[in-house]
């Protein structure tokens, strides 16, 4: 799937567009609450009367050093019926995805890595809900045995003597340098890439991700390179 991700001038808000200028989500980021709200709706139409800054579809918080993100949803398929003080909502929220950050020098440059833990698969297909009201302990140390999250890595860029810097290879893609640029992969398949994200304008960037991964967590994890440099 080939999405976009378009920033504003003061790089707090984003908007995704598939690549075919469809309008897929929304997200505000507020620094002071160290949070960034998800909206399914686009506040600059002029008739979506829908869009509600109070009531996100999705949230992810950071913590002091910005070096955990966790994405959560309001409510989930097992709570949505349930009133709101039986439901996940007011017990921890299902957790959508965690994402850890960490630095490495790799040549002359700093690698920017990601480790990301998102709910997995059952055998038909259908993803595991990781509803606290569910028995689910926290996404982000699911245990060594836990075959109910699935794990996902960095791949390692090379260093380019040539252009002196860090690159990766976007097959199909024309991307510009960033510190942003990633590309993910299954812990336990590295060389196949699930996402990859990439500068290709002033204020756009390349959005490509595979199943299993949704929209929000993709939208999400881009997002979590905020404060690379």
């Amino acid at each position: 799937w080939r999405f976009h991700v378009v920033r504003s001038e003061d790089k707090l808000q984003y908007r995704l567009f598939s690549d075919d200028g469809d309008f897929l989500m929304y997200a505000r980021t507020a620094l002071e609450a160290r949070r960034v709200d998800f909206y399914l709706y686009n506040p600059s139409e002029k008739d979506d009367k829908l869009f509600d800054p109070s009531r996100p579809a999705f949230t992810m918080g950071w913590n002091k050093d910005k070096t955990e993100w966790r994405i959560v949803q309001e409510r989930c398929e097992h709570c949505q019926f349930s009133p709101k003080h039986l439901s996940c909502s007011c017990h921890g929220k299902q957790q959508v995805a965690v994402i850890k950050h960490t630095r490495r020098p790799v040549g002359d440059g700093i690698f920017n890595c990601m480790e990301v833990l998102v709910p997995g698969l059952y055998s038909d297909g259908s993803r595991v809900v990781w509803c606290p009201l569910l028995g689910r302990g926290d996404l982000a140390a699911p245990g060594e045995d836990s075959d109910e999250a699935q794990r996902l890595i960095t791949k390692k860029p090379t260093w380019n003597d040539e252009v002196e810097s860090l690159v990766l290879d976007f097959k199909g893609r024309n991307i510009l340098s960033s510190a942003k640029n990633f590309q993910l992969a299954l812990s336990q398949k590295p060389e196949h890439t699930i996402c990859q994200y990439g500068k290709i304008g002033p204020m756009t960037f390349s959005l490509d991700f595979k199943y299993p991964l949704s929209v929000i967590q993709a939208f999400g994890i881009s997002l979590t390179t905020l404060f690379w440099t």
